[in-house]
């Protein structure tokens, strides 16, 4: 019998279970004299159902209707402006869009001419990091003679 309440136990914790499965678990759990972990849970889980199963619900009042209906209709000119406004970024022209070669290729140029020299200061910092790790192998060198 024990087997068969471990395997169940396992089978419930995976979600599992048929109902006639649990229904025999609480069985079990509740005519059980020791109080184990798996016995107040199922305790527990009887009291929350015994609280929830005595909760009544009742319509909403007309103030909720009322600011409900207030913002369902707020959202909806929310949702009209923005679809106005994608429309109108669709429909204009891209400011960054250069019709003429030579005024391309003169700005082409100077972002070329840019990002060369970005890189080349970052040579020169590289070039400092390579001296440092020189002077880092000679003091091992020396270290380990």
């Amino acid at each position: 019998m024990e087997l068969q309440i471990e395997k169940l136990k396992q089978k419930y914790w995976k979600g599992k279970t048929s109902i006639e499965e649990e229904k025999i678990l609480k069985k079990h759990f509740q005519n059980e004299s020791s109080k184990k972990t798996e016995t107040g849970f199922f305790a527990e889980i009887a009291k929350r159902k015994a609280l929830e199963s005595n909760k009544e619900f009742s319509l909403p009042q007309r103030k909720s209707r009322l600011i409900w209906q207030i913002t369902t209709v707020a959202a909806s000119i929310l949702i009209l402006i923005t679809f106005a406004i994608g429309l109108d970024n669709l429909n204009s022209k891209n400011p960054y869009t250069i019709d003429d070669p030579k005024q391309a290729y003169k700005i082409s140029r100077q972002a070329l001419m840019l990002i060369s020299t970005e890189l080349n200061k970052g040579k020169i910092y590289s070039s400092e990091i390579n001296k440092i790790n020189e002077v880092k192998q000679e003091v091992k060198q020396i270290i380990n003679k």
